[in-house]
């Protein structure tokens, strides 16, 4: 049965991005509210998303790292292809909406259920919900004008706060660099809090993109996200989005962790 998840794969992947003006805000007119803008502006809007990614995932009772290859499609399709060191499938992965399946081909296993199952099973070792992390990889929509409101500044940033239904979301924006460097967000269902910093920004086409994002939540749960390469609104094949599961393989569940 599986045992490690997110192993090594290979991607040869070419960055693409959209063109605009570089954002930025003269000294006199940095206000709050003309930062956030430029942050937003300062943002790929983007349909598909693909890419390589050095993964590090650290839990009370697991560390994984390896290098994962990622296809996304708006607004909730998700697939990753993890691969052995030996460049034979052993995990394939899709999400849609709710719904996640997983195919082992080597033990000729599949799991089709919610995902929040799976989180609750042995085999995720992080309080962090794995959509939630999928989120964060894409980055899609991670910050907008609409209902955040200003709180303040530290010494190098803009300090914001947005809420929902599940979320309280805490923006650090640099009011000089005009990009969001850190979050915090607070997961009211679960009472989980996430601490998001954004580092080693690069520039591709005017657009500044961090190219780690390192989440902690307490003091013994974290992910590093490292991008190797990544590329914005090129078209997908279908294909990498279906999972092939032959008919003879045996459908499993997770055991739940143990309390």
């Amino acid at each position: 049965m599986f045992k490690i998840i997110f192993p090594s794969v290979i991607l040869t992947a070419f960055l693409i991005f959209n063109c605009a003006p570089k954002p930025k805000v003269l000294p006199e007119e940095r206000t709050p509210q003309n930062v956030l803008k430029c942050a937003v502006r300062n943002q790929v809007k983007f349909e598909t998303f693909a890419c390589l990614v050095n993964l590090k995932l650290k839990g009370e009772k697991a560390k994984l790292s390896s290098t994962i290859e990622f296809f996304y499609k708006s607004p909730e399709l998700f697939s990753f292809y993890p691969q052995s060191f030996w460049g034979g499938d052993i995990f394939r992965a899709k999400g849609e909406d709710d719904s996640l399946t997983l195919y082992f081909p080597n033990e000729n296993e599949f799991y089709e259920g919610d995902f929040s199952e799976f989180e609750k099973s042995e085999l995720w070792s992080l309080k962090i919900d794995l959509k939630t992390l999928l989120k964060l990889i894409t980055g899609e929509k991670s910050l907008s004008e609409k209902d955040v409101l200003y709180m303040g500044q530290d010494k190098n940033n803009f300090i914001y706060k947005f809420e929902d239904e599940r979320w309280i979301k805490q923006y650090w924006i640099d009011f000089k660099k005009c990009y969001l460097t850190r979050s915090l967000w607070t997961d009211k269902k679960k009472g989980e809090v996430y601490q998001i910093e954004n580092k080693n920004f690069v520039t591709f086409q005017d657009v500044q993109l961090p190219k780690i994002i390192e989440i902690k939540s307490g003091a013994q749960e974290s992910a590093k996200i490292k991008f190797i390469e990544r590329k914005f609104n090129l078209p997908i094949p279908e294909k990498k989005f279906q999972i092939k599961i032959p008919s003879n393989a045996k459908r499993i569940s997770f055991e739940p962790k143990q309390k």
